[in-house]
């Protein structure tokens, strides 16, 4: 708890303020005496116009402790005067009850949930509607209370600050993967040499930009392993994650780069791991394979295998190489993609990434995306953060037009 809060919990205990002035009449007088404008005063303090104007009318029924430190810093009063003052107002305005129960909601939301980055997504439209931001995520997300949430067990260490915010995310990401998984509830036994008889016939289906992966995964689904498509949180670079749900594989992909190769390498990648590290997986809790180093070792053997396979399955460093001399033409380079049964971007973006450094490439590799395919595929397969469908509706959707 923050010295904040513990001040705010200790005035409920009803302590007067020393102070007699309210919180609104020391500020008009700071103004006059500092002789500044409002406007000046809050870029002083870093705060918005909306909260101080809460703040000091006391109608601002949940609070973020730091604007009030910011405040009584910008009074030059000890916090305790201001929190008392504030709190005084507060209370001709709101019932106590009232107050803690918005005071552990803000508390809460700000402790599981990059509040910052759900509204840059736009799946929350708010900062300090608590009430409606919890509306928001419970039904993005098909909890009956937001209290209901709990994060995934990824062996995360949270602290404060930028790292505390992403892991939220990478958590969020996760428990909307497996929650989805869960619901989808796969009744087909899972059988090992099935799907390696399965897995040659892959590569093909990715000539079809929009309906091929959805094939995929439903045969997928069919062989007792569900696939499931969650969209991407700005913060985090996770490709793919492979976990269990009653004993069965479970992949989750996300499209995190914007290319449409990635998908399938990453599903690759992921099915790498189904058949070679399941054992593993099945007692530890999720594998997640993502580009940052700062959270999971990307460079562990089985990553850099899994990596390896996923390659030289849909368009290996020996083809790139034989392509590369004809990037130019895109008749030749359509020609030798049909050939080997992939969709002609795979060649541009996995040049692309061989010659990170060529800004051509690069360009070129986003010439040739099909983005407007990818768009309709993740369509048929995502739950969109902006003006999403409630996770009830969600799931009947996939169950209707996918896993059955």
């Amino acid at each position: 708890m923050s010295e904040a809060e513990e001040i705010l919990n200790n005035l409920f205990k009803k302590t007067e303020p020393k102070v007699k002035d309210t919180l609104d009449e020391l500020f008009k007088q700071r103004l006059k005496h500092l002789s500044i404008s409002k406007t000046k005063s809050l870029s002083l303090m870093g705060m918005g116009s909306r909260t101080l104007d809460g703040i000091l009318s006391g109608k601002q029924k949940v609070l973020d402790f730091s604007q009030l430190i910011k405040l009584s810093s910008f009074l030059g009063l000890d916090l305790k005067e201001v929190a008392a003052l504030y709190v005084d107002k507060l209370n001709e305005n709101y019932e106590f009850d009232t107050f803690n129960q918005n005071l552990k909601l803000a508390d809460f939301l700000n402790e599981n949930f990059n509040l910052a980055e759900l509204k840059k997504i736009k799946l929350i439209d708010s900062l300090d509607d608590y009430d409606k931001i919890a509306k928001s995520i419970c039904n993005y997300l098909g909890l009956k209370s937001i209290f209901d949430y709990k994060h995934p067990n990824l062996n995360i260490s949270f602290s404060s600050g930028k790292r505390a915010k992403k892991n939220c995310s990478i958590s969020n990401w996760v428990y909307q993967a497996k929650e989805t998984c869960i619901e989808l509830n796969n009744n087909n036994n899972f059988i090992r040499e099935k799907l390696i008889e399965y897995i040659p016939q892959i590569r093909w289906y990715s000539m079809d930009v929009e309906n091929g992966l959805v094939h995929v995964i439903k045969h997928l689904y069919q062989l007792g392993i569900t696939v499931v498509m969650i969209p991407k949180f700005p913060s985090i670079h996770i490709r793919g994650a492979t976990f269990n749900v009653n004993d069965k594989p479970c992949i989750a992909l996300t499209d995190y780069k914007g290319y449409y190769p990635t998908i399938w390498f990453a599903l690759v990648h992921e099915l790498y791991h189904v058949l070679f590290d399941w054992d593993e997986i099945r007692y530890t809790d999720y594998h997640i394979s993502q580009e940052d180093k700062d959270y999971f070792d990307k460079h562990s053997q089985n990553e850099k295998d899994a990596n390896e396979f996923a390659r030289k399955f849909l368009f290996s460093k020996e083809k790139t190489s034989e392509v590369s001399y004809y990037m130019k033409s895109d008749s030749f380079v359509f020609d030798y993609c049909i050939e080997n049964h992939v969709h002609p971007s795979f060649a541009y973006v996995f040049y692309a990434f061989d010659n990170s450094k060529n800004n051509y490439a690069w360009s070129n590799a986003n010439k040739k995306n099909p983005t407007e395919g990818l768009n309709k595929l993740k369509l048929k397969l995502e739950n969109p953060h902006k003006n999403p469908l409630p996770f009830e509706e969600h799931i009947k959707k996939l169950r209707s037009n996918i896993y059955h």
